[in-house]
């Protein structure tokens, strides 16, 4: 899986089901080294401290943890921290 550009829309799969995300801002994590926030606009109940997958359009996978939610009517901004393979 490559880094998502902003505005692209991303697969993410997690208790609850299958839901479409818009990826809002893309940045390095200053906490952990190689590990990359994402900022993704969505649905669905999602926590702080969650465990999710993204997925790729070839149906691969990667783990990421819902670091923040905030709640904005219908739909939540998330941010997600993920290490993206090489």
């Amino acid at each position: 899986m490559r880094r998502p550009h902003i505005d692209e829309s991303l697969t993410l799969l997690s208790d609850f089901g299958q839901t479409d995300a818009i990826c809002t801002e893309v940045f390095d994590d200053p906490a952990r080294e190689q590990s990359v926030l994402l900022k993704v606009m969505t649905r669905g109940p999602f926590e702080q401290g969650q465990q999710v997958w993204i997925v790729d359009t070839d149906g691969s996978k990667v783990g990421a943890t819902v670091e923040n939610v905030l709640k904005q009517t219908l739909d939540s901004e998330l941010t997600l921290s993920t290490v993206l393979p090489a």
